[in-house]
């Protein structure tokens, strides 16, 4: 019976902290975008994009090779394309080119949230439903924002 007493407790823990059922996560960027996926139901004024995998509370390392790195002045932003996926990247504050080189193999380290929202538009209001890198996501604005460099570690 005292067994059963600590099992309860340690599962209670757990719970609280909101460990039980989040998993991760290990992707090229190429599998992250090919797990994205959108629904819109314009007769209902829905809207919901995330994953088809991932789910709110997982942890996501993405592992991939820098192919191609761009800095913005003007944004003060790094675009990072991955070998896996040259058309799609990250979005990284700063200028980060000095600090990783094209060919580096990285890992990223992000964490999923859900975002549920009301969005007027057209006199419609749309419910959202988006799920996307907490890291990446203000949840007051509802808006994305750009990755701090300190999420990227060379493998």
């Amino acid at each position: 019976m005292k067994k059963l007493g600590v099992v309860v407790a340690i599962a209670s823990i757990f719970m609280l902290l909101g460990c039980v059922g989040s998993k991760t996560y290990t992707m090229s960027m190429n599998e992250v975008l090919q797990d994205r996926e959108t629904k819109t139901n314009s007769t209902q004024y829905t809207y919901y994009s995330g994953f088809k995998t991932l789910n709110d509370g997982d942890t996501l390392i993405i592992k991939d090779t820098i192919w191609n790195m761009t800095y913005n002045a003007q944004y003060n932003a790094t675009l990072v394309l991955f070998s896996s996926n040259k058309s799609e990247g990250l979005i990284f504050s700063g200028n980060i080119t000095n600090d990783f080189k094209d060919g580096e193999k990285v890992k990223v380290m992000l964490h999923i949230i859900e975002d549920k929202f009301d969005y007027s538009y057209h006199g419609q209001t749309w419910k959202i439903d988006f799920e996307y890198y907490k890291e990446g996501w203000d949840m007051t604005n509802h808006t994305g924002k750009y990755l701090s460099p300190n999420i990227m570690h060379p493998y």
